[in-house]
């Protein structure tokens, strides 16, 4: 269940990208009543926790409350979306799909361009300044974050993220679980496999297998990843 007119914003799970989740919601008028935590919350050294985010934010009139998962029930006044953009993310969206049948949002801020012939996946986000192009398909649960150029008729997979400034060429298939790091460039029709790594300032000319992490300018290929079963 998610109402697209609904407008109330429930965020499940903690992260360093929620500013921007909470700077979108503010900008598209809706108002975030409550953080979903499905499990402890880990803040690193260099981490901001949730509750500094929370308190920044109520420095515009609402502060969402912090509530656990076995505490939350779903309100017909409510629309989804997921926190995290780590791996993690598949198995909470298949996890709240089983308890509660949820859908999930699209949020697009309002200064991004989407293509009304591009196609967006439940839960998919694209942040301020961000342009994606026409043909462009988004799987669910991709992740666009601020000034990312998508060419036209390119492909990603459920669960990929795409960090801040990065430029994709048109016509590519990427696939499930990619991450295209800070200000990367993607040459046109490429290949990227499920769960690639494309390090940040990244010039990619060629394919990319699945489970590789590459980097450079051009990109090299620097590691075999893990497979991350299930995800």
């Amino acid at each position: 269940m998610s109402g697209s007119q609904a407008s109330d914003l429930v965020i499940f799970g903690a992260s360093n990208i929620l500013s921007d989740i909470f700077d979108c919601a503010h900008a598209l008028g809706l108002r975030i009543t409550k953080v979903v935590l499905m499990m402890e919350e880990t803040v690193g050294p260099r981490d901001k926790s949730l509750a500094d985010r929370i308190a920044d934010f109520g420095r515009l009139g609402h502060s969402p409350i912090i509530q656990s998962i076995d505490a939350f029930e779903p309100q017909a006044s409510e629309r989804y979306i997921l926190g995290p953009t780590t791996p993690l993310r598949a198995a909470m969206a298949d996890e709240l799909h089983r308890r509660f049948g949820l859908a999930f949002t699209v949020l697009v801020h309002p200064s991004a361009y989407v293509s009304p012939l591009a196609e967006l996946g439940g839960g998919v986000f694209i942040g301020a300044n961000s342009v994606i192009a026409p043909g462009v398909a988004l799987g669910e649960h991709v992740f666009v974050n601020r000034g990312v150029t998508i060419g036209h008729d390119t492909r990603i997979g459920p669960f990929s993220r795409v960090q801040p400034g990065s430029n994709l060429g048109g016509l590519s298939r990427i696939g499930r679980g990619v991450t295209i790091g800070i200000g990367a460039t993607l040459v046109e029709r490429l290949q990227i496999g499920d769960h690639a790594f494309i390090g940040a300032g990244a010039v990619v000319l060629r394919d990319v297998e699945a489970n590789l992490l590459v980097f450079g300018a051009p990109a090299k290929v620097r590691k075999r990843l893990a497979n991350p079963a299930g995800h």
